[in-house]
C-alpha cells in the first residue's frame, strides 16, 4: 500500500542514484591529489615546521615564492595537480598570515596564480578548505602540517578518518531517500549509514581526549585565518566544511528557512568539491524527511511494521548525530572560554570559516527536536 505523503518525486532516483556513485569515486580522487606534488614542495614541507617555530618569515615567503613560480609554469590543466597546488599554495600563504604578513603583498603573482587554478577546477574559493588540510593531505613523511606538535598529526588523522565515514554515510542516506519509510529497503541504508557515522564519534572523542584547548588555541589554531586574494580577504578551513551539510540537509535542512541555518549551511558548501554541492542542488525545494514524517504522523494511519522499522533507525541515526554533536560544541566551547579568557570576556569569538558558538548550537538543536520528533513517533500510542 502506498499513501500520497510517500511521493519522493521518482524523476530523482536516476539523479540521486547518478551522484552516489560519483560521490564513490571521490575518495580515489582525494587520495590521487594527496599523492601529488606537482609544485616539487614535498622537502619544503619537511622543513616548513621548523620555519614557522623559528618564525623564519623569509623562509617561508621564498619557500612560497618559489611554489608560486612552479605553478605558473605547470605544462597543462591537470584537474588532480592544480588542486594539489592550491593546497600547498594556501599551507605556505597561511603561515605568512599567522604572523600577519599577507602573503599577496610579498610574494608576486600569488593572487594571481590562486585564482587561475580555482577557476580551471570551477572551485568557488582561491584557496584551500578543510578536505584539503585532512582528506587531501598527504600520510606519513610526506603529510603537510604547520608544526612538530604529535597534536597536531592526531587532529589530522582524526578528522581524515572522520570524513571518510561521513562520504559512506552520506552515500547511504542518498541511497534510502530513493524509498518511502514504508520499504524495507530504506530501513537498511540508513542502518548502514548509521554503522558509517561511528568513526566520526570516535575521531572527535579523540581530539577531545588528546588535543587540549591550550594546544589547539595556542599551536594549530593561529595557522586557520583568512589571507587575501587579489582584493578581497577568504576565510580559512573550517570544521564547518564536512558532508554532515549535506546529511542534516536532508534530514532536516531541505526546507528549512531559518536565516542563520541558510546563511551557515550556503557559506559552507561551497568549500566543499563540486559533488557536494550538486548533491545539495538535488534537495533544494524538497520535502525534508522530518518533514515528510510529521506529514505522516498527522495522518489517522497507524504505521505499519515497516514504517515503524524506518523511523526507529532514523532515530538511531540521530542519534549518532547528537552523539558527535554534544563533544564537538564542548570543544568548541572549551576553546572560545580560553581565548575569551585571555582577550577578554567582551570579546565575540568566531571559528576559523567566521561562524561560531551560535551556528553550532543551532545544529545541535536541531538535531535533539528531530530525535524527539521519532522518539514520539516510536512511542506505543502512535
Amino acid at each position: 500500500m502506498s499513501y500520497p505523503y510517500e511521493c519522493l518525486l521518482d524523476g530523482l532516483v536516476p539523479q540521486r542514484q547518478s551522484l552516489a556513485a560519483t560521490l564513490r569515486r571521490e575518495a580515489a580522487i582525494n587520495q590521487a591529489i594527496a599523492e601529488a606534488d606537482p609544485l616539487g614542495v614535498d622537502e619544503a614541507f619537511l622543513q616548513f615546521p621548523g620555519l614557522n617555530e623559528r618564525h623564519d618569515t623569509e623562509g617561508i615567503r621564498q619557500a612560497l615564492e618559489q611554489a608560486v613560480a612552479k605553478a605558473q609554469s605547470l605544462p597543462e590543466r591537470n584537474f588532480i595537480h592544480w588542486n594539489a597546488a592550491i593546497r600547498d599554495l594556501s599551507m605556505l600563504g597561511a603561515s605568512l598570515i599567522r604572523f600577519a604578513i599577507e602573503p599577496a603583498d610579498c610574494v608576486p603573482d600569488f593572487s594571481e596564480t590562486l585564482l587561475v587554478l580555482s577557476a580551471d577546477i570551477a572551485a568557488q574559493i582561491p584557496r584551500d578548505s578543510f578536505i584539503d588540510y585532512t582528506s587531501r593531505n598527504p600520510k606519513n613523511e610526506r603529510e603537510r602540517t604547520f608544526t612538530s606538535l604529535p597534536q597536531e598529526k592526531v587532529f589530522i588523522d582524526s578528522l581524515r578518518r572522520g570524513m571518510s565515514s561521513l562520504d559512506s554515510c552520506l552515500i547511504n542516506v542518498l541511497t534510502a531517500c530513493n524509498f518511502p519509510i514504508s520499504h524495507q529497503e530504506f530501513a537498511t541504508y540508513l542502518h548502514a549509514a548509521t554503522a558509517s557515522f561511528q568513526t566520526m564519534i570516535d575521531s572527535i572523542v579523540q581530539v577531545k581526549r588528546e588535543i587540549t584547548p591550550e594546544v589547539f588555541t595556542h599551536h594549530i589554531r593561529p595557522f586557520f585565518e583568512p589571507f587575501r586574494v587579489a582584493d578581497r580577504a577568504f576565510s580559512a578551513p573550517s570544521g564547518a566544511e564536512m558532508p554532515i551539510l549535506n546529511i542534516d540537509q536532508i534530514i532536516w535542512g531541505a526546507d528549512c528557512a531559518d536565516e542563520l541555518y541558510t546563511t551557515y549551511f550556503r557559506a559552507n558548501i561551497i568549500r566543499l568539491p563540486a559533488i557536494y554541492q550538486e548533491i545539495s542542488q538535488t534537495f533544494v525545494g524538497q520535502k525534508s524527511l522530518m518533514t515528510m514524517l510529521k506529514d505522516r504522523l498527522a495522518s489517522a494511519i497507524p504505521l505499519s511494521h515497516e514504517e515503524r522499522c524506518s523511523i526507529q533507525e532514523l532515530h538511531h541515526l540521530l542519534t549518532k548525530i547528537y552523539t558527535f554533536r554534544m563533544p564537538h560544541y564542548k570543544v568548541a566551547e572549551d576553546n572560545v572560554i580560553l581565548r575569551q579568557q585571555e582577550l577578554g570576556e567582551d570579546q565575540d569569538v568566531k571559528g576559523s570559516g567566521g561562524f561560531g558558538l551560535l551556528e553550532m548550537k543551532y545544529v545541535l538543536d536541531q538535531t535533539i527536536k528531530c530525535r524527539q520528533i521519532t522518539s514520539q513517533a516510536l512511542s506505543p500510542s502512535t
